[in-house]
């Protein structure tokens, strides 16, 4: 199987190692002691243990995929699945020490932690529920949260000082596991805090869907049923074995909400991408009428949308604008104050305004009621197509990459103007480039320089220009094209986490 990012292939390798570990030591307690030593119900508690261990691994393994591809992490769920984990561990080991005067004390000690597993169980069974499923709160929620953490704080108090008392449980000096006075005692809050959890939900049921809440009932009422009996009935103890089937039960039963819901964000995704795809140029060469300059430029998402983009077109006969910005963070937030940026600036260049007034302008639009503080970083540029003057404006953007005919790309370093749409009533000052015939401009959004390999090392601008300067006499296209092949070598198999958005033009010559 798969793992697209680092933090889920170290966590998986973890929990490989960490459960595997478990098994084994089971496995290893079982060879030292020996079948023929145990009886029948040691025999088939300790299988029924190992058998959910292997399941609890199988699910663990099934999440980190599914966090993966929905980045729906959620840290109750996993808590959840190894305290039964852990429970199983426990069960399995207490069987296997029981019956040895030399290990009485680790067979205490192990009672003690199994007896834990329950109460922490049903207290992290409520956080899912309510907190992670039902996203309940409010003042009855929150009192209801402090009475189930102080009522498993008790819980967890009174399982410790059993190892002195006996109160639920106690190991003689023959190495024979006992049952306290008070035992069933001991299966009070556990039962008391999964019944709130499955009241609260039959109240919230408009929350859930009918099987959801099933799935919920089934969940509290088995291993409640199954822990009664086993109360009852010395001799069996699969609480947690039929908890680890029934969360492998919710989860394939949330999992199918969760596909279904991401099957119709991705459809939203897809058609949200290829509206902001088809706002930005992308016939080439746009003006083949022209052959005063060449002109390419490329857009490449991190995610679906983005919220880098460019954009070129002729104001009149003789000015072209070209534009390439990079919207503050990522995803839908970014590419709909993307499409806003760019039409503003559009509108008001093509309105007549030069660079510096225009995004003047842009900036005090976005930056009035933008209570979310983002921002756009912008290049901006009018050229005199018949002189070659370039009128810039570079609200912190990159330096772009200039190169002069015969010469190599060399990055062109200036004071920047304040980033778009921070703060109203900023002045945005012009800078003037002369481009002579042969003369190429590179300009880039600062995915480019950031790209990272799998060690965290950066591509930095030393690779672009290099990957540049490897095809300096090529056209638009290819340079381009040279520069996103030396990204993706340098990259390997890590992932790309910022847009990656190019544009580079050669001015041919006047008329």
């Amino acid at each position: 199987m798969e793992f697209v990012g680092k933090n889920e292939k170290r966590r998986a390798l973890a929990a490989s190692i960490a459960y595997a570990f478990l098994i084994i030591l089971c496995g290893l307690f079982l060879w030292m002691r020996g079948l023929d030593t145990l009886t029948q119900p040691s025999v088939f508690n300790i299988s029924a243990d190992i058998y959910g261990m292997l399941v609890g691994y199988v699910l663990y393994i099934c999440y980190l995929i599914d966090v993966e591809k929905t980045g729906s992490g959620n840290r109750y769920f996993v808590c959840l699945l190894n305290v039964a984990y852990f429970g199983m561990f426990t069960d399995a080991c207490a069987w296997l020490l029981n019956g040895i005067p030399s290990l009485r004390i680790f067979n205490l000690i192990d009672n003690m932690f199994y007896y834990m597993c329950t109460p922490i169980g049903a207290c992290f069974l409520w956080l899912y529920i309510v907190v992670y499923v039902l996203k309940l709160q409010g003042k009855l929620i929150s009192v209801l949260n402090l009475i189930v953490k102080i009522g498993l704080g008790v819980a967890l108090f009174i399982r410790f000082i059993s190892l002195f008392t006996g109160l639920y449980f106690t190991v003689d000096e023959a190495g024979e596991y006992r049952r306290g006075t008070f035992f069933p005692l001991s299966l009070v809050y556990s039962i008391a805090v999964m019944l709130l959890t499955l009241l609260v939900a039959f109240f919230e049921r408009k929350k859930l869907e009918t099987y959801k809440l099933v799935a919920l009932a089934v969940y509290v009422l088995a291993p409640t049923t199954v822990g009664t009996l086993t109360a009852i009935t010395y001799g069996i103890s699969i609480t947690f074995c039929t908890v680890m089937l029934i969360m492998l039960l919710m989860y394939c039963v949330l999992n199918i909400t969760q596909g279904r819901a991401k099957a119709i964000a991705d459809r939203d995704l897809t058609v949200a991408s290829a509206i902001q795809q088809n706002m930005l140029p992308r016939i080439f060469p746009p003006y083949p009428e022209r052959a005063e300059f060449d002109l390419y430029a490329s857009m490449t998402p991190a995610k679906e949308v983005g919220g880098d983009f460019y954009d070129f077109f002729l104001v009149d006969d003789d000015h072209l604008a070209l534009v390439i910005a990079d919207v503050s963070g990522k995803g839908v937030p970014a590419a709909l104050f993307m499409m806003v940026s760019k039409a503003l600036i559009k509108n008001r260049l093509q309105a007549g305004d030069s660079p510096g007034v225009a995004i003047s302008n842009v900036n005090d639009m976005l930056a009035h009621g933008n209570t979310n503080s983002m921002f756009v970083t912008v290049w901006c540029s009018v050229l005199e197509i018949s002189t070659g003057r370039m009128t810039v404006v570079n609200a912190g953007h990159e330096h772009p990459a200039i190169r002069r005919s015969g010469g190599e790309y060399e990055l062109s370093i200036y004071d920047h103007n304040p980033m778009v749409g921070m703060m109203e009533e900023l002045p945005f000052d012009e800078h003037e480039v002369i481009l002579q015939p042969g003369d190429n401009v590179f300009v880039y959004t600062d995915g480019v320089p950031e790209a990272q390999n799998m060690s965290g090392q950066m591509f930095e601008p030393e690779g672009m220009l290099k990957a540049l300067n490897s095809a300096h006499d090529s056209g638009p296209e290819a340079i381009i094209g040279k520069v996103m092949d030396s990204i993706i070598a340098f990259r390997g198999d890590a992932l790309q986490f910022d847009d990656i958005t190019m544009l580079c033009i050669r001015y041919n010559g006047g008329k």
